[in-house]
């Protein structure tokens, strides 16, 4: 598989984590206390059964694209994919999910380079079991061109953005762990949070194949798909600002508070935006 394929393929799965379980794990403060409070067994059997079912998922539906089995030969089970071993792509998720939450952890200054190492090895069993769970799902549901399903033009496409962006946004907006995100992070790490939102906003609409990604190419030079995908993060900027606003608690605050914590929210709202561009057109 040449270099390019590959990492649409292994980008696809990270995407494909976030977008199905793993933004919520990652701003929820409960699972960070797991790490240090949860007890050595019980972790152990939570990430063991956890990776079973991922295991089992991926024999079912598989990570890659089918590409069916070689000539003459058949699916023992053991291979999928035209001869790829199910232990390599169950490997290949877990790499994944262990990469995308260690770095959306990292990003949002839940854990750092003064995080003891104990912690951050717990923090990312915590985890790995429910961005996995997306990860293996993420080709069986979100890729392949989806022809019967129209994709709706501007302004009709911003209520499609709206919708996936309060969809993901809207549970997490009411939690403290916002104002604790935002009080942490500092100008600089703001900065590369909306880089990051517009990158993986971009990636998940042009560069990762997920649904529906031919049509959305056809006609647009890359600028006009850059600003496609300032379009999609505006949205979820408004929206995450929108909730926060919504439910009060913000108008008294200074604008360097209200701005940060807009920032924060506005990462998964993103997320979310893009998600429902990929699945409703």
């Amino acid at each position: 598989m040449e270099l390019g394929a590959e990492l649409r393929e292994q980008g696809r799965g990270m995407a494909g984590a976030l977008l199905v379980l793993g933004i919520s794990f990652a701003y929820t403060v409960e699972t960070w206390r797991l790490a240090v409070d949860i007890p050595v067994t019980h972790l152990i059997g939570f990430v063991v059964a956890g990776l079973a079912m991922v295991v089992l998922i991926t024999r079912s539906v598989g990570f890659r694209s089918e590409e069916g089995t070689e000539a003459g030969g058949t699916d023992t089970g053991l291979r999928r994919n035209g001869g790829s071993p199910l232990w390599v792509e169950s490997a290949e998720i877990v790499f994944q999910s262990l990469f995308i939450g260690y770095s959306t952890l990292a990003l949002l200054g839940v854990i750092d380079l003064r995080t003891p190492v104990r912690v951050v090895v717990r923090i990312g069993l915590i985890q790995v079991v429910p961005l996995a769970v997306g990860a293996a799902l993420a080709n069986e549901l979100l890729s392949g061109d989806q022809d019967e399903i129209p994709e709706a033009g501007f302004p009709q496409n911003l209520g499609v953005f709206a919708l996936g962006a309060i969809f993901f946004a809207a549970p997490i907006a009411p939690t403290g762990e916002i104002g604790l995100i935002a009080a942490q992070i500092d100008w600089t790490r703001v900065g590369v949070l909306l880089v990051v939102t517009l990158s993986v906003a971009y990636l998940m609409l042009y560069e990762l194949e997920f649904r529906g990604q031919s049509r959305r190419l056809q006609g647009r030079s890359r600028w006009r798909r850059v600003g496609q995908t300032s379009i999609v993060t505006a949205v979820g900027l408004l929206v995450a600002f929108g909730l926060l606003v919504a439910l009060g608690g913000i108008e008294s605050e200074p604008v360097a508070t209200w701005a940060r914590r807009t920032v924060v929210l506005a990462f998964p709202a993103t997320v979310g935006a893009s998600g429902a561009r990929v699945v409703l057109g």
